[in-house]
């Protein structure tokens, strides 16, 4: 059989081997390089580039075409548009987004969200009733989106179409990280009335994408992280009672449509693993395996043959402190493990940042590319 990108990519998340471990770089929101590290990269490698990054508030480059080829990588993202109307400039490094969130740039690093509209006050569901919700119909989200997977669609790469941000981070954003995880606890109705406001919002956003592309992509990729890197941001009980119910329907759109999906959660997501699956989730992201519990021989033995891995290479100490020798050696562990069997895409745990050395990059995706076990 004569693989194609777009096959390798299928069959690892349907746990069917290739002819190699499909690779992913910058076809997720969280799998590319940070702007500050393409520069680099590409004058490492003697290739010719644009200094250009993915809409505010994301920092992470878009990849030129000739960088995925020199990799041989499998995916290609498409992303939706900014929204129209409601984002505005405060000054040069801070601007307001359709949320009414207020955005600053920290020096060459990324933008830190500095407060919503709920941020600091008490919990009023009064205050939810007259806030104006962005339009999941707004065009700046959809403009020019079918052309671009029309073209993408022209070669035979994994199509990747990344949607926002879900109800745990859009939560955040809105009402400040520790009210949030307060309001769990604390305000139950007023965060159940947000949470139901922001999936509906995400739903509807989900199906006009989808009826743009014409279901024309291979992968949905969503993001809502669920642990830090000890344990999960709460009990896996509230996740279940809370939150998962939001997700199941939200995801809902999509599995209609037989499409796969990828959910992005950092940390020790371990615990919450078949609930994902549970929901329909077809491969875990990043696949933090520093963080507690996340073992990847033990990820594949207890949840492989149900889900699939997308990521996996060490960013915490291996990438950015390891020798080449290292990295390669890396790869071939993990592609070792997650990959018997299938159900396993490479990629580095989030994306690169500035400390990696380009050679460590190349050796990364040069081993992964070449190893067979």
């Amino acid at each position: 059989m004569s693989w194609t990108h777009r096959d390798r990519v299928l069959a690892a998340l349907n746990h069917e081997e290739a002819d190699r471990v499909p690779i992913d770089l910058g076809g997720c929101f969280s799998t590319g390089l940070f702007f500050t590290s393409y520069g680099p990269l590409m004058e490492f490698l003697e290739l010719p580039y644009e200094k250009k990054s993915l809409p505010r508030p994301r920092r992470t480059a878009v990849l030129d075409p000739i960088l995925l080829e020199r990799f041989d990588i499998d995916t290609r993202f498409a992303g939706l548009g900014a929204y129209e109307g409601d984002q505005h400039e405060i000054d040069e490094d801070t601007f307001l987004d359709e949320w009414g969130v207020t955005w600053k740039k920290v020096g060459d690093g990324p933008y830190m969200d500095e407060g919503g509209p709920f941020t600091d006050r008490p919990a009023n569901l009064q205050d939810l009733e007259d806030f104006a919700w962005p339009d999941a119909s707004n065009p700046g989200y959809f403009r020019g989106l079918s052309q671009r997977v029309t073209e993408l669609r022209k070669d035979d790469h994994c199509v990747i179409l990344n949607l926002r941000y879900g109800i745990v981070h859009q939560g955040m954003f809105l009402r400040g990280f520790a009210q949030w995880l307060k309001d769990l606890y604390k305000n139950r109705e007023f965060m159940c009335v947000m949470m139901d406001a922001i999936a509906d919002y995400w739903t509807q956003l989900a199906e006009n994408a989808l009826a743009e592309v014409n279901d024309d992509v291979d992968v949905i990729y969503v993001g809502d992280d669920l642990a830090m890197q000890q344990a999960p941001l709460f009990s896996p009980d509230i996740y279940r009672e809370l939150i998962k119910p939001r997700h199941q329907r939200m995801l809902a759109p999509i599995r209609e449509r037989g499409i796969k999906i990828v959910y992005h959660s950092c940390g020790a997501v371990a615990p919450m693993i078949n609930d994902l699956i549970d929901i329909g989730v077809d491969a875990v992201n990043p696949v933090q395996t520093s963080a507690n519990g996340m073992d990847p021989t033990y990820l594949k033995e207890e949840f492989g043959d149900r889900i699939s891995f997308w990521g996996g290479i060490d960013t915490h100490s291996v990438l950015p402190f390891g020798t080449p020798d290292e990295v390669r050696a890396e790869v071939q562990r993990m592609v070792s493990i997650m990959g018997k069997g299938g159900g396993y895409v490479l990629n580095s745990v989030h994306n690169l940042q500035p400390d990696v050395p380009p050679a460590n990059i190349v050796a990364m995706f040069d081993e992964a590319r070449t190893f067979k076990p």
